[in-house]
């Protein structure tokens, strides 16, 4: 996907920011159709993600960087967590930047538990793809889902 720069004035195009709301939707529907291969085209060749939390929750927040334990991670993340009952609220793009509020039903697919909840994404695209992945979601719960002691 090329990217188009933005005006004179520095101000991002529409047609850029369209064609980065549309990564957005698809590597977001992917991950609700446990979608590995779509999710990871998603992605550039360098990313890094992570679940923002404290660091004593260790490998729930630690940050994964590069395509092969990013792909490790996404199999470990949508084999565990069903998220077909996730919605995207809203998507604000400012430059190269796209932040994203989702809620919905989570399932832990392990136990079977189901809870509501709400994330606040923070991406970073580069040449079409997405290199960085902050997400902001309810860590507590989460761990409480999982009977994760830290």
């Amino acid at each position: 996907m090329p990217m188009i720069p933005g005006d004179a004035a520095g101000k991002i195009v529409m047609s850029e920011r369209a064609e980065i709301e549309k990564l957005v939707r698809d590597a977001y529907a992917h991950r609700a159709a446990g979608n590995i291969d779509g999710i990871m085209n998603c992605f550039g060749a360098d990313p890094v993600f992570r679940l923002a939390g404290d660091e004593m929750l260790g490998v729930l927040t630690t940050e994964v960087r590069g395509r092969e334990a990013l792909h490790q991670t996404m199999l470990q993340l949508v084999g565990a967590w069903n998220w077909s009952d996730y919605r995207i609220d809203s998507i604000l793009v400012d430059g190269n930047r796209a932040v994203v509020h989702s809620h919905g039903t989570m399932h832990f697919v392990p136990t079977g538990q189901k809870f509501e909840t709400e994330t606040l994404d923070l991406l970073t695209i580069a040449d079409g793809r997405i290199s960085h992945f902050l997400e902001f979601c309810d860590t507590h719960t989460m761990v409480r889902t999982m009977n994760f002691a830290a």
